[in-house]
């Protein structure tokens, strides 16, 4: 898929659209930019983003990078395990990468990172799975 298709996938996604995140690349591995609203604040005091924003936007780069994958098919988010390394600033822009690490025939395992002035400098990384889904599944 290209970065118009996936584009596409990104304003079709209610979740998505509500984060506003962009596509900043998607070849090998696919990079987001999500820009800072103040509605994704977690702690006033530092002005730092939510932890829960941080992980659903590592957690959409992910499923971008499974539509992205040479058998990309329709996937579920079956488990994420995020290790938060540092508090993302507000009104900083998030960026978030993901790359595939095993395509199975019903898995997919993705790595998600998140940084904000350097990729070296990373504040949050996930590893996620997904399953296929089915016609069937609900």
């Amino acid at each position: 898929m290209d970065s118009e298709a996936l584009s596409q996938f990104l304003t079709a996604m209610p979740f998505a659209a509500g984060y506003g995140t962009k596509i900043v690349q998607a070849d090998t591995e696919v990079v987001c930019v999500t820009e800072w609203r103040d509605c994704f604040t977690g702690n006033p005091l530092l002005k730092a983003w939510h932890g829960g924003i941080v992980s659903g936007a590592m957690e959409l780069t992910g499923l971008l990078a499974t539509y992205n994958a040479p058998r990309s098919s329709s996937y579920s988010l079956l488990s994420i395990n995020v290790n938060y390394l540092k508090p993302n600033r507000g009104e900083a822009a998030l960026y978030t990468s993901a790359k595939v690490v095993r395509l199975g025939k019903q898995i997919v395992t993705i790595e998600t990172e998140s940084w904000q002035d350097s990729q070296e400098s990373a504040t949050a990384c996930a590893l996620l799975t997904f399953t296929y889904k089915t016609c069937g599944d609900l």
